[in-house]
Formats: structure tokens, sequence, C-alpha cells
């Protein structure tokens, strides 16, 4: 199979139209049309394509390999999340990625949420809950180990654990953030990677969303 004839198997092993397909991962359907009848042969976001099927990335850059991996979830196990916050039709669960504001709400009140449709998708490790969730990582104070426009999947099921990285809504300040669980004493305390930010005590009243469970890059 060449490149054009994996992709058309790929999106229509997931059931999407080239509209669809070509939505979720940002270009245009007649790139996606180009791809599909040879026009094209080649592309950036081989990778987006493949993690938006539920394909083997691997396979579909390069026809080597499976063309869907062993140990992914059932394709009724993403399709039950309901859209559109998880891709449906596929063996990998995709988290949404959803803006820092609405990371508060996910996933007990997602009515309250600003917007319904997720900024993109990142694949959930085999591991973590169908609650996951996704986040675009902004500024520098968790550098050098995160870097802005690092995407991190969030797990609210998984229990945070003393040294973890967490996500926080921070009723005081109103304020969503994304730091180091430190305990010590029986205290909380929000600790960046960044040495130039300073740690500061876990209020209380803070409501701890997730634990990331891993992270993800895309480049453009």
């Amino acid at each position: 199979m060449t490149l054009k004839d994996r992709i058309r198997t790929a999106r229509e092993y997931a059931g999407f139209t080239q509209k669809e397909l070509a939505d979720r991962v940002d270009i245009s359907q007649t790139a996606i049309h180009k791809l599909e009848c040879g026009r094209s042969r080649s592309s950036r976001r081989t990778v987006a394509i493949a993690l938006a099927c539920g394909v083997n990335p691997i396979w579909l850059e390069t026809g080597e390999g499976d063309m869907i991996l062993g140990g992914s979830r059932g394709a009724h196990q993403a399709s039950d999340l309901g859209s559109p916050y998880y891709t449906g039709a596929m063996d990998f669960l995709q988290a949404p990625v959803i803006s820092w504001s609405d990371a508060k709400f996910w996933p007990e009140d997602k009515e309250a949420m600003e917007s319904d449709t997720p900024l993109g998708h990142a694949p959930v490790p085999h591991f973590a809950s169908n609650r996951s969730f996704a986040l675009k990582v902004q500024g520098d104070s968790m550098s050098t180990e995160f870097s802005e426009g690092d995407i991190i999947v969030v797990d609210p099921e998984a229990e945070p654990k003393n040294n973890q990285f967490v996500v926080v809504f921070l009723p005081m300040e109103n304020d969503v953030t994304f730091k180091q669980l430190a305990v010590d004493g029986g205290r909380r305390y929000l600790k960046p990677v960044n040495p130039r930010y300073p740690i500061m005590p876990m209020e209380d009243e803070a409501k701890i969303c997730g634990v990331v469970v891993s992270k993800y890059k895309e480049y453009e």
C-alpha cells in the first residue's frame, strides 16, 4: 500500500469523512483529498492523522509494522464517551485538549465550560482513565521539564502523590495552575520546576483537577 492508500484506509477505519478528518487534524479537506488521490506524496501531519484515526503512526508513515498496535483500547470504549469531547470509532482513546479556564469544570460540570468544542486531541496512555483531558502548556514556570506549547494529558481519576505533577484550581485566585505537588509534614505545596519561580503553599480550598500522566509534543 502507498501512503495515499494507507491514509484512506485509516480514515475509513475510523469512520470519518474527509472533512471530519481534516477538522480533527486542523488542515483543509482539500489537503486530505490530495493525499488520498496521490497528488500530495507527503505531509507533516501524518502523525496527527494517525492519532486521530487510531492507527500506528509508523505504519501510516512508512507502511511498516501493524496498522493497529497491540494492547490498544476497543473502539466501543472511545465511542461510548460521547462526541465532541472524545474521538470515536478508533482503538486509541484520545483526550480532548481544553482551555485552562475550563479545566476546573472537567469532567463533572461540562455544561459550565466556555466551549463544547475541543481545541484538539492527544493520545491517552493505556493506564489512564477514560475521563482524562489535555491542556497546552503556557509560560515557563515548569521548564525545563515542560516547554510552552507542550500538551499534557491529565487524569482526574489518578490519586495525587508527593512529587507528581498536578493541575490545580485555586479558588482564591480563580486560576488553574500546573505544578509539582510537594507534601511535607502534612502540608501540601505547589512547586514550579523552574527555580526562578517560588514554591507556594496549597490552599485548603484548592481542588486538584488531576495528575499529569503524559506529555505530548506536536511539530507544526
